[in-house]
């Protein structure tokens, strides 16, 4: 792909000229939301756009922030993955959990999980991409800006995607040139490039490109001062990692091209070449998902215009306030009078027109009636209930008080629906999980080094380490991942609780029914093996002490308890008739 410094112009390959409307039909696919994205980011971070007529003051509510903070507090933790070796291998099973959880401490994946969280809320979709490093895997969380997806992607189905594009990848000259993988045809090509015009100019985008995607993260709650990209002066490229298929003479096969300024390659191999698997290695969730659309509408999305809505009234609210402060009032003015603009303020006295043969101002010019404005927060009050019962979060959760609740039992009842359709939310969260762990293990298995060096600490804090190989891990029956939700493990804990204890009241005196439930309730205390066996031993004696018929200390005798029982039977009857 030779330069021609004369018309200033790259010829472009086959591939290039593919890639090139791929990447522009993924970016107008994107284009639609950009506007919408970027008004959620400036609500989510306080920012509001002033004008002359209707939002004069620079407030707002924060209703998108309180919205997105409180259901991201309420999705659910980072979920917990259990490893098996298939061919039940117990060491192979412990190695395999601690590399997990040394690529949960490498990679932070307790922050990288907030992030993923927060761009679905915000945006509607989020991708976490894993790469290849030392260590085998990494992930990162991708803002949602940088991946163009096929439109013509199924929305459950990640595979049917023809091409996903990465763009905005910053990289230095220096970087690159350095590189191995690259192609020597491509790094030369670079060296042109960074001298002519289109260079120049690329960089200086690039760099924008960069501020503002760091500006982005910042909002994520990640602070991005150790990256040095414009140290020392060296010119920076914005690359685009492009993933693809290609058909070969013979079937369509996975390739990934690593490019810069849309024309000059720099990298372009099957995917199996580069990262041993036939797969792409993004994984994107929604928690909305839609049949028609790839980019589905948020949380956000909705809290949106009615926080617009308030800011605008809540301007107008204070505007209006200190206007009526400011106790403005009409004089007489003598001389020739010529209508003219004057600065409210405090105690402002405005010149009037000469006055009528009535000697009534009124009869000149009406002065401007500035209302109370009195129905306002009631109107934010409404709006805002509005916005709650849509996004299920309601008052409650939030800290406040609902209007018109009253009792227990209707606080409950607000407080459940809204934690289930926040636990539906977590499905889709789960799912996106499965499919991380699956896609990691793949990668691992084919890329990982001969020796990975693993790091535990102990109970005195101190870290303590281990180089294991390649054998004491690789199973020839592989493993699986279990994925477990702890806000949907609670859920079913609850409901599996109400049901047992249902029938125990139903059998009291069945003594091996009293038991097993009474271990189902300690093993969601989590207790130890020591204090498991302390209780049981405990009950077993109560057990005993009872059929010997001596009483138990703060319990009622047989005859009290069969009193009691026939207190209650006709407290029933009395009830029902």
């Amino acid at each position: 792909m030779p330069y021609n410094p004369t018309s200033n112009t790259w010829e472009l390959s086959d591939v290039m000229v593919k890639l090139q409307d791929e990447k522009k039909a993924g970016y107008e696919l994107q284009k639609r939301k950009h506007e919408d994205w970027t008004d959620n980011y400036e609500l989510f971070r306080n920012k509001v756009k002033t004008n002359r007529l209707t939002q004069r003051q620079a407030v707002n509510i924060p209703l998108m922030k309180e919205t997105i903070k409180r259901l991201l507090s309420s999705i659910d933790d980072r979920p917990n993955v259990e490893w098996s070796e298939i061919g039940g291998d117990e060491y192979k099973k412990l190695v395999m959990q601690e590399i997990w959880n040394e690529h949960m401490r490498i990679n932070n994946l307790e922050l990288i999980d907030i992030l993923d969280k927060k761009n679905v809320l915000l945006y509607g979709i989020s991708a976490k991409k894993l790469n290849i490093d030392q260590q085998g895997v990494s992930c990162s969380v991708l803002d949602p800006y940088d991946l163009y997806i096929d439109p013509l992607t199924n929305s459950w189905d990640l595979s049917s995607a023809r091409y996903l594009v990465h763009n905005n990848i910053f990289k230095t000259v220096r970087d690159i040139l350095a590189n191995e993988k690259y192609s020597k045809e491509g790094k030369e090509q670079i060296k042109v490039w960074v001298n002519t015009p289109q260079g120049i100019q690329q960089s200086e985008e690039a760099r924008k490109e960069w501020e503002k995607k760091m500006e982005r993260m910042k909002s994520m709650g990640i602070s991005h001062g150790q990256f040095s990209y414009f140290a020392g002066g060296d010119m920076l490229v914005n690359l685009t990692e492009h993933f693809y298929l290609w058909w070969n003479g013979k079937e369509f096969e996975k390739r990934v091209c690593v490019y810069a300024d849309n024309k000059i390659e720099l990298y372009n191999e099957t995917l199996m070449d580069t990262l041993g698997v036939d797969f792409w290695p993004f994984v994107i969730w929604s928690e909305d998902v839609e049949t028609q659309d790839v980019y589905p509408d948020s949380v956000a999305d909705l809290v949106r215009t009615p926080n617009k809505v308030l800011n605008v009234w809540y301007s107008q609210l204070i505007e209006n306030r200190t206007l009526k402060n400011f106790q403005m009032h009409w004089v007489s003015a003598t001389g020739s009078y010529s209508p003219q603009t004057f600065t409210p303020g405090p105690g402002m006295q405005l010149p009037a027109p000469p006055l009528s043969s009535t000697g009534k101002i009124s009869d000149v010019i009406q002065p401007v009636e500035i209302s109370g404005l009195d129905d306002t927060l009631e109107a934010i009050n409404i709006l805002t209930q509005i916005v709650e019962r849509g996004s299920g979060v309601t008052a409650l959760q939030k800290g406040g008080t609902e209007e018109g609740v009253q009792t227990l039992g209707e606080v409950q009842i607000l407080l459940g629906q809204a934690t289930e359709r926040v636990t539906a939310m977590a499905k889709f969260y789960r799912l996106a999980w499965e499919q991380y762990v699956y896609k990691w293990y793949e990668l691992l298995s084919a890329n990982a080094p001969k020796m990975l060096k693993l790091s535990k600490q102990g109970k005195s804090g101190k870290l303590y380490e281990k180089r294991i190989m390649a054998g004491d891990w690789k199973s020839e029956f592989g493993y699986k991942g279990k994925v477990t939700s702890s806000s949907e493990q609670e859920q079913n804990d609850v409901k599996t609780m109400q049901k047992w204890m249902f029938v125990t009241s139903k059998h009291p005196n069945n003594v091996a029914l009293q038991k097993l439930a009474m271990k189902r309730e300690l093993d969601l205390l989590d207790v130890t093996p020591e204090e498991l066996k302390q209780v049981e031993e405990a009950e077993d004696q109560a057990q005993i002490m009872m059929q010997q018929g001596v009483q138990q200390p703060g319990q009622p005798s047989p005859e009290e308890a069969q009193l009691g029982q026939q207190i209650q039977q006709q407290m029933a009857q009395l009830n029902v008739t």
